[in-house]
Order: C-alpha cells, then structure tokens, then sequence
C-alpha cells in the first residue's frame, strides 16, 4: 500500500537551540546557579556531551528557579518557539516578565548569551516592543564575540527578511560560518540549503554529509531529515530501518515532526512492525505541540483527544 511520504523538517525561524561555543573564552556575569545554567547550556550545545533538550530543560528550570535571568530567558525562547515542550506564549511571557533589565546590562558587558538572547528578544517581540532591526544588530554583537548560535540567526534573518533586506547568498553564506564552528543545527540548516537549491546549486550528496554530521551531535534536525533521506531513498538507498532509528532518536527529544514521520512508519509497518496504538501515541504528542499533519492524521483515524 502506498505510505504518504514523510515531510522534512522545514529551516526553522530564530533559535537558541544546540548552540555551540567557539573556543574564544566568553565573560559571564556572577548569576545565581550560573553552574546550573552552564550544564545545561552544555546539553543544549553538545559541548562534551551529545544534545540533549530535555535535560538542558530541566537544569534550565533549577536554574531559573534559583533566578538566573539567563536560565529564565532561554526557557522562555523554549516556550515560545515550542523547542522540545509544547509552545506556550504564557509561560514564555511570565519568564521574562521584568526580565528585560538584566539581559541588557549582561549584553552590554559582552556576554555573547545574553547578546543573542536580546537579539531573539527584539526580533520576536518577547519581553520587549518588537523590533527587528534592533534584534539583528544583536545577533551581530553576539556574533563579533565568536558565538556560532549568533551567526544562524543571522543567517536567518537574511533568509526570511527579518530585521535586514532579504537575502539568501547571504543566509548561505552565514549558515556556512557556523557550520563550519561544528554547530550541529546550522549543520542541518546549510543542509536544507542544499537539498532545495536555496542560494546554492541543489546537492543532495552535500545535504545528506550535512544532515549526517549534525544527526552524530544528535541535532534532531538533523537526524530527521536525514532519517527523511532514508525514508524516501534519497541519495542512499531505501532504509526503512534506518530511517525508523534515526526518527526515534529525534522523537525521543520531543520533536514534532520525527514524531510524526515515526507514527506513519508504524502506521504502515515501514521498518518497525505495524503498530497503529504506537503511531496514534506518536501522533499525539506531535499533536500536541501543535503540528497541523499530526491532528490531521488523527481527524482521519476518528481521533478528536488531541
């Protein structure tokens, strides 16, 4: 029976997620659990560790309860963009109620977190009247201090227009500066470049090493679209199961669309036995962090529980 085929995951507007440092040392502010906060920077990054977005969220949570502001600032860019939990504007708003004040005065004493924190700030309009423009020359300031999250979203604003003339030669151009520091979701980002044709020539060889070396971090990202490769027997050849591996992995971090792309291969029984319980359990938790596929495959299976 023919199996819908499952979806990339699409470049993703600002993120603050796996980041990694370059290895130029960085000024930090004496914050509250700041040991805290820098675990679970390190689990977020991939720093001596593979990524790993659930526990950089729980050693967040400990921080911010402890009141490091950029423990609360990086939950609420969590909350507000859906990175790993379900997308929750409340939440992301009462984390940086009064937040704004600490940000700035750790971005002007140069660290390059709370820089790019203020960048995503202004660009999203998160605990500050939106303003594109001034978010992009944060991201510029934070770059200039050798962090590599910083350079994406540069390149993401290039992409999509977002506080500065779009401009993909740019984005690519960008992508590749932070990819080429190792960071795992640029990696995958360049990647995407590559499979659509997006300000370079379409490679769909480049894309897969890209996804390859982002998905070794345990990027989710990554490890979707290349588990997507093996899915549809893109480049390499058609590997159900490996595919169904690589899918796992990224579900396990609670990413939406690998949940969903692992759903349809126990719907259909693509490399992992047909299990529809387990493909409607993966598509509720896709569900429920909003992704329009999962509700509707549930909608067509007569769930309404979502």
């Amino acid at each position: 029976m023919f199996r819908a085929l499952s979806p990339f995951v699409v470049t993703a507007l600002f993120t603050l997620n796996s980041p990694a440092w370059a290895d130029t040392p960085q000024k930090q502010d004496d914050f509250p659990a700041s040991d805290t906060f820098a675990s679970g920077w390190k689990y977020d990054q991939g720093i001596g560790a593979r990524v790993n977005i659930p526990e950089a969220i729980r050693l967040y949570k400990i921080a911010a309860d402890a009141g490091n502001p950029l423990a609360k600032g990086r939950l609420a860019i969590i909350y507000d963009s859906g990175t790993g939990v379900a997308a929750n504007k409340v939440e992301a708003d009462r984390l940086t109620k009064g937040l704004y004040p600490e940000i700035l005065k750790a971005a002007e004493n140069s660290n390059a977190i709370a820089q790019s924190m203020l960048g995503y700030m202004y660009s999203d309009g998160l605990g500050v009247g939106r303003d594109a423009q001034e978010g992009f020359k944060w991201f510029l300031k934070a770059a200039d201090n050798h962090l590599p999250v910083a350079m994406l979203n540069i390149a993401v604003s290039y992409e999509h227009g977002i506080g500065v003339e779009r401009n993909i030669t740019e984005a690519v151009k960008w992508y590749r500066k932070a990819a080429d520091l190792n960071l795992p979701i640029a990696q995958a980002y360049l990647g995407d470049m590559y499979l659509n044709g997006a300000g370079v020539p379409r490679n769909e060889q480049e894309a897969f090493r890209l996804y390859s070396l982002s998905a070794a971090q345990n990027c989710a990202h990554g490890e979707t679209n290349l588990g997507a490769l093996y899915d549809r027997g893109c480049v390499v050849g058609c590997n159900p199961f490996e595919a169904a591996r690589l899918y796992r992995l990224a579900a396990d971090q609670n990413f939406a669309v690998a949940q969903f792309n692992l759903a349809e291969l126990y719907k259909s029984g693509s490399g992992v036995p047909c299990n529809l319980a387990e493909a409607v359990r993966l598509y509720r938790l896709a569900a429920a962090q909003g992704y329009q596929s999962a509700i509707e495959a549930l909608r067509c299976l007569g769930y309404t529980d979502y």
